[in-house]
């Protein structure tokens, strides 16, 4: 299969609030009050967290299918924890982000044990975003 490729573009609406947009769609980021925004928006951590969501969510059904059982309903608690000392510029050893994220389902199925164990580590596998947050993807920032 040929590799797909995704582009978002970010236009600046203050200090702390951005505009992205995406395909067709527009994503508005900002910064909750106590970290310097206006909080009109999620900010890009909390971004992050809810792609893992939404990719553990697409492959949830689809592995289900593919392991022939019903998913009925599905809720997922994402969350994670870090110290905002390094985005402040404070002296610090730890590192700008997570220092753990847990994923919470909640799946309503009448598929066994053992099966809801292979749909998890089969999701797990799978999952795109996971992927990234798991393993080292090389970034690059250039100034144009």
């Amino acid at each position: 299969m040929q590799k797909i490729g995704f582009t978002v573009q970010s236009e600046s609406k203050s200090s702390s609030k951005s505009e992205i947009r995406v395909r067709d769609f527009k994503v508005i980021v900002d910064e909750p009050e106590q970290l310097g925004g206006t909080d009109h928006a999620p900010n890009p951590v909390e971004y992050i967290l809810c792609g893992l969501t939404g990719c553990v969510h697409i492959l949830a059904y689809k592995v289900a299918k593919e392991l022939n059982f019903e998913l009925q309903d599905l809720k997922i608690k994402v969350s994670g924890d870090l110290n905002p000392e390094k985005l402040f510029g404070m002296s610090t050893d730890e590192r700008a982000g997570y220092q753990n994220i847990k994923v919470k389902l909640n799946p309503i199925s009448n598929a066994s044990e053992d099966l809801l164990k292979k749909w998890q580590e089969v999701m797990a596998e799978r999952s795109p975003v996971l992927d990234n947050l798991l393993n080292t993807t090389p970034v690059s920032i250039t100034i144009e």
